[in-house]
């Protein structure tokens, strides 16, 4: 490692351990340990003056110099030793940063790095069961009923943490045949369960049951006015109004049905026209892959004729925590696989995804491997006007479910499931999900909610003691001026609240006037797609409808995307620097607004997110597609173009959205809960002095002689803390 610091910093190397290790291993992503590490000599002047760069090095208590960063540096690789650092993804990383930095050294380095496996689903659990174990005792050493509680329900609220793992592919792609693999039990897709056109979504639980949500009257509403412009979806509704009572099933408020599973097939069968009233299903079972809180999305895919059913699809994929798509080995990448690759590649939250080659007996070994780079190179020329790197966030791996459950069945030696990637599959899924962001965050914030707690029950236990310990001394004072600071902290509290109160009054939502930016944005769509529509005209080329809905898709999503962006961007800014400034004039509430404020500044980028109206973009999508489909001149399209876009933009009506979200009122919540929290505290520990005080008035025996047993708590306490600050 020295050898490498001495290539890429040369005389700006300094006197370094190379032992180094940082005492948070989460604290970083694996894109933002690639970013430390492309820092060299030629580079970092740069470097240190961007802004984002200087945002990075705050997150992890890092000074902007070359020391911490060499420092850093060697932290990370120790990591990347350790296992604690995915080394794929860190190449993948440094590749990316290769045009912007040159780190051919850094790479090469890694490329050779022997790095220990890990398994991160033990280790997980592992660094939980730490957490829960100091809880239980945290329990133990409480005052009151109201903090065993609050600590149990800590514990519970982290133990139920969900992973959400969405799967999707065509028809002939072996879903439930990969699926029921995974399970190890022929689940899906059986006469019970058959493979079904809605969403499904499958989790835990102690008996085997499903839910079947239908459409609501609005989102019908919006299916059938979709129908005006797929003559398919039309015929489809017209049939099935002829054949089912709707109003039995479509309701203002979404009728949910509990059901047996053995009466699914009723329902969710694709043969079955009811299943096109179903929005989703929820599927309860007691199988032990779903143990681990993990749910199964199975979606139906994006060529789906309901707009709707697409739109609901998309809201998964967009919130789940991984995606996997599969491909069958044998036939190559089909445009719908493409268009589908590419739209997730563009719109999914999820940092990576995999494509699952199934079938992969059929192929040898060499074959598979000219059928990933295939995909990939054909993914990279559909993405070259926009980021061939997005290629990167993909992964492959190659099954055959055929061969895992030949064994599971019996039918088959061990040596068919070793063969079949299913073992590699199901490890790859709990590495992913286990050593991922939500993970991390989730471990983060348990850390911290216990850390809160600690504090406050040693605080209590320290008082005491200098209550016993004065009264002995016959200090009467001292006990009044411990009284008294108790009071100025009630009275400071007052003032925080009121602070608060008038703060949020005058903040203002930050909408950096969204209308008018949808409008640029809704006449740079109109005019990229008349310029297409003319040069079509000038080269007597003919219409390539996938391409103008790619048009209307990038424009308008990347367009919402900067605007969505700077919106959080200010609105979390203004929201921090007030919490930043009540932090600093009430030091003692610090601890308490920052627990949970990265999870209240998540949940706010989402609600932000989620104004666009996906409904009202399916919408426009197939009114354009329609427009393009009519054989009509310049004049006459620009014109109808021109009335169907801008009166599509007017309807997001985002302006009004974004008001309704009332960020200012729920960050006004969650200031107060906070205030609440401590406040009970205080009235907790005010209680306690007071009958402390009463007790040594009284001379009770067992408060004079509970010094020693507090100091033994004390000492416990303190113990657990040091083993809370080096937990990670």
């Amino acid at each position: 490692m020295k050898e490498l610091f001495q290539k890429i910093w040369q005389n700006e190397l300094q006197f370094l351990n190379f032992d180094a290790k940082f005492q948070d291993k989460n604290k970083l992503n694996t894109a933002e340990c690639a970013i430390i590490l492309s820092v060299n000599k030629d580079n970092y002047e740069r470097y240190f003056l961007l802004k984002e760069f200087q945002e990075l090095c705050k997150k992890i208590d890092l000074r902007v110099d070359i020391f911490s960063i060499q420092n850093a540096q060697i932290c990370i690789l120790n990591l990347l030793k350790s296992g604690f650092v995915p080394k794929q993804d860190l190449l993948k990383a440094l590749k990316i940063l290769e045009k912007i930095s040159k780190n051919t050294e850094m790479f090469d380095f890694i490329s050779q790095e022997k790095v220990q496996s890990i398994d991160q689903k033990a280790l997980f659990q592992n660094d939980f069961k730490e957490l829960n174990t100091i809880n239980l005792e945290l329990q133990k050493l409480s005052f009151d009923e109201n903090l065993k509680s609050r600590l149990q329900k800590t514990l519970e609220k982290f133990q139920n943490l969900e992973f959400n793992i969405a799967i999707t592919g065509v028809m002939n792609a072996g879903k439930s045949s990969l699926l029921n693999a995974l399970l190890k039990e022929d689940f899906l897709g059986v006469s019970n369960i058959p493979e079904t056109a809605n969403l499904t979504v499958l989790s835990y639980g102690k008996s085997e049951e499903a839910k079947i949500y239908f459409w609501d009257k609005k989102e019908w509403q919006n299916i059938l006015e979709s129908s005006h412009f797929n003559a398919d979806l039309k015929e489809f509704i017209d049939k099935l109004d002829k054949s089912v009572n709707i109003e039995d099933f479509i309701k203002d408020k979404p009728l949910i049905q509990n059901i047996a599973l053995c009466e699914l097939k009723n329902f969710s069968s694709a043969k079955n026209k009811i299943s096109a009233l179903i929005k989703k299903i929820e599927i309860k079972s007691h199988l032990d892959f779903l143990k681990n809180n993990i749910s199964i999305v199975d979606t139906p895919g994006l060529d789906d004729v309901v707009v709707q059913r697409e739109i609901v699809t998309n809201e998964y994929l967009r919130e789940s925590d991984f995606l996997i798509y599969l491909m069958n080995a044998s036939q190559s990448l089909t445009q719908k696989d493409a268009d589908f690759l590419v739209h997730c590649l563009l719109n999914s939250r999820p940092s990576k995804f995999l494509i699952v080659l199934t079938k992969a007996d059929l192929l040898s070994k060499k074959d598979l491997e000219e059928v990933i780079v295939y995909t990939k190179e054909s993914l990279k020329s559909r993405l070259v006007d926009l980021d061939e790197n997005l290629v990167e966030k993909i992964d492959f791996l190659c099954v055959s479910a055929k061969m895992a459950s030949d064994f599971y069945k019996g039918l088959a030696p061990k040596e068919s499931l070793q063969k079949s990637g299913m073992q590699e599959f199901e490890n790859y899924l709990f590495n992913e999900l286990y050593a991922g962001e939500k993970s991390k965050i989730a471990l983060r914030a348990y850390k911290k909610e216990l850390h809160l707690e600690l504090k406050n029950i040693l605080s209590k236990y320290e008082m005491q003691n200098r209550l016993i310990k004065e009264n002995k001394q016959g200090v009467s004072e001292e006990n009044q001026k411990l009284l008294l600071e108790l009071q100025k902290q009630n009275i400071l509290l007052k003032e925080a609240q009121d602070e608060i109160s008038n703060s949020i009054v005058k903040l203002k939502n930050i909408d950096n006037g969204i209308d008018n930016l949808v409008l640029l944005l809704a006449k740079k769509l109109k005019e990229r797609l008349i310029d297409e529509f003319k040069y079509l005209k000038n080269n007597a080329q003919k219409l390539n409808l996938s391409r103008i809905l790619n048009i209307v898709d990038i424009t308008t999503k990347d367009g919402i995307n900067d605007i969505l962006r700077e919106i959080k961007f200010e609105n979390i800014k203004k929201i921090e620097e007030l919490k930043t400034n009540l932090s600093l004039k009430y030091d003692f509430l610090k601890d308490d607004f920052d627990n949970g404020f990265e999870g209240f500044k998540d949940g706010i980028s989402k609600n932000i997110d989620s104004i666009f109206q996906s409904e009202k973009f399916a919408l426009l999508r197939l009114k354009i597609e329609k427009l393009s489909n009519l054989k009509s001149d310049l004049y006459e399209l620009e014109t109808n173009l021109d009335t169907v876009i801008f009166d599509t933009f007017k309807e997001f009506k985002m302006s009004e959205i974004l008001n309704s979200l009332n960020i200012n009122g729920a960050f006004f919540e969650f200031l107060n809960d906070k205030l609440k929290h401590y406040e009970k505290n205080q009235k907790s520990k005010l209680e306690s002095f007071e009958k402390v005080l009463q007790s040594l008035k009284n001379q009770d025996i067992n408060i004079l002689n509970s010094f020693e047993e507090n100091l033994e708590k004390i000492e416990k306490l303190k113990q657990l803390e040091m083993g809370l600050l080096n937990a990670d």
